[in-house]
């Protein structure tokens, strides 16, 4: 039976086993019985699909998809190929010939019926060809022609000259050969049959399946198979990009994406397959049928034409509220009792209101707000009904430090410009809000050979009020090689999907994201985000899924790198 190719690209890469596919065909050989004195146990692995063949299995003459031997059974990961290598003896042993014998003549070249070609060692055999049609040497028209019992392997010898040749170590099943046809099978170790085959099914949800840009849904995987708890990883795509893989629990794995633009999203995932599991069963790779949608909207902002005056703050319209500031993350928290998952518009009363924003009420009663270019003093935080105008809350605070970057100008709108006078623009700057400088990128995975680790970049905030000029802006982004000592890995290993988490401004006008960067072909410099001249874009956070895949073969480590992000006006 044949298996997923989701397997055969970390065979290929390594050892180039690709060959066209063809069916195998079925005849009358019997299953002959697995001889004890091979030196060791020999597993027959399909040349294509890079899957082990199962005992029973008929096959042609000439294979059309080619056979291969391993030393063990083909396992979940094919990271590196030393399961699969028949060790070579140390002495006076050059290489090894393929071979096909009467049973008892393994060691006897002279008697074999066919052979390969000599191979000088390099290590030892890794994954042989061999199968009757490709051993062309010897009399393969008279076996074929007469069929019967045969031994069929390698043998590390002393010469490459058949005939005078000394076996030191020979590897081999036994193999029935049908008379006239060719058709054959052959012995599983030990006289069994290898674990069973389980297909499986994948089906993707997400919920919940509409969300405002810049907000996260959860992606759902479930595998199945009948009867059976499937063990192994998903892997969970956008389109043809890769978002991240997870292991299965209980036969379900669940990621959280973020959505950055407006629109429908379609998501879907692909079980890897768990060859040789430890459950017994070889699980079969499985892609979902049909992708789940999700739909991203554009909030809604309906912003106040004014803010209610400062007189309106009073206690008949507090209604309890509190006001948390933390110097810290330069964030303060607004307490209410009431008003869970309702939309309000948020200011800040220094000298006269800021707009903040429109935000939701949380589940707990919260409104969180970033203050960090508030300058020192004590404030007023009010949350108003944006339908009616009316306050909900409010709570004053003092903040004791001082704003991370100048303060915005009172001048920056131009309705309160005096004739004549010159406006003068707010700030324009970037700042990490995520609490550290360094990405720990950890858990990697072994997908198709390589390994694959993701992550989140963290929070940053990007300040544009520059109201007058309106100059626009581009946020660029340079990689530099991944380094762990003398080993480096190219910074198009590292790909980028940015993502918005909030934009608040009245007036303003949000960035566009960049196009994301795909891991394994990204490009640097690239861009982040951009806003288009004529605009100013407010307080804009932002984060980003980061993936990282390294190339197959590449030393395991930590591998390091910078990242950095530079605002440009235009």
């Amino acid at each position: 039976m044949k298996k997923t190719r989701v397997r055969l690209g970390a065979v290929a890469a390594i050892v180039a086993l690709l060959a066209t596919v063809a069916p195998l065909s079925a005849s009358a050989a019997t299953q002959p019985v697995w001889d004890t004195t091979t030196d060791a146990s020999v597993y027959l692995v399909d040349n294509t699909t890079a899957v082990e063949i199962p005992s029973r299995t008929q096959l042609d003459w000439n294979t059309a998809d080619g056979v291969v031997l391993t030393a063990n059974p083909v396992p979940y990961d094919l990271s590196d190929f030393s399961w699969a290598v028949f060790p070579a003896p140390t002495g006076t042993t050059s290489g090894y010939i393929g071979f096909l014998s009467s049973v008892g003549s393994e060691r006897t070249p002279s008697a074999w019926k066919q052979w390969g070609d000599f191979a000088p060692i390099r290590g030892g055999a890794l994954l042989p060809s061999i199968w009757p049609g490709y051993l062309g040497n010897g009399q393969p028209a008279a076996v074929k022609a007469a069929g019967g019992t045969y031994s069929m392997g390698i043998a590390y010898t002393d010469s490459a000259v058949v005939a005078s040749t000394q076996v030191v170590k020979a590897y081999y099943t036994t193999i029935n050969v049908d008379p006239g046809t060719g058709t054959w099978t052959f012995a599983y170790p030990g006289g069994g049959d290898p674990p069973p085959t389980a297909t499986t099914t994948t089906t993707i949800s997400a919920a919940p399946a509409t969300v405002d840009v810049g907000q996260s849904t959860v992606l759902t995987a479930t595998v199945a198979a009948t009867g059976k708890t499937v063990t192994g990883n998903v892997q969970f795509f956008e389109g043809a990009t890769a978002l991240g893989t997870v292991a299965l629990s209980a036969g379900s794995a669940s990621k959280s994406v973020t959505v950055g633009t407006s629109g429908a999203h379609t998501y879907t995932a692909t079980y890897l397959g768990n060859i040789f599991g430890w459950d017994g069963f070889n699980f079969l790779a499985s892609t979902s049928a049909t992708g789940v949608a999700v739909l991203a909207h554009l909030p809604v902002l309906n912003l106040p034409a004014d803010a209610p005056s400062e007189n309106v703050l009073n206690a008949s319209t507090a209604n309890g509220a509190t006001v948390a500031y933390d110097s810290t993350t330069h964030k303060a928290v607004l307490t209410i009792a009431g008003d869970n998952g309702k939309t309000v518009n948020t200011f800040v009363y220094s000298t006269t209101p800021v707009f903040l924003g429109q935000l939701i009420v949380s589940a707990t009663g919260t409104i969180t707000v970033d203050l960090s270019t508030l300058p020192a003093g004590t404030h007023k935080l009010a949350i108003v009904d944006p339908t009616t105008g009316d306050v909900l809350a409010w709570a004053s605070f003092t903040k004791s430090d001082a704003a991370l970057s100048p303060s915005i100008s009172k001048t920056i709108n131009a309705d309160v410009a005096t004739a004549g006078s010159t406006p003068t623009d707010g700030e324009f700057s970037i700042i990490d809000t995520s609490g550290s400088n360094v990405v720990n990128l950890t858990n990697p995975a072994l997908v198709n050979g390589q390994s694959v680790v993701s992550g989140k970049l963290g929070t940053f905030k990007v300040t544009d009020l520059r109201q007058v000029s309106k100059q626009g802006w581009d946020l660029k982004t340079t990689v530099t090689s991944f380094v762990k000592g003398t080993d480096s890995i190219d910074n198009s290993a590292l790909g980028i999907t940015p993502s918005s988490v909030s934009n608040a401004g009245s007036g303003a006008t949000a960035p566009v994201l960049g196009a994301a960067t795909i891991s394994g072909s990204a490009v640097y410099p690239w861009t982040f985000a951009s806003l288009a001249a004529g605009s100013f874009s407010g307080v804009s956070v932002f984060n980003a899924d980061l993936v990282f895949t390294a190339p197959a073969a590449k030393p395991a480590g930590t591998y390091t790198s910078t990242l950095t992000l530079t605002l440009i006006s235009k």
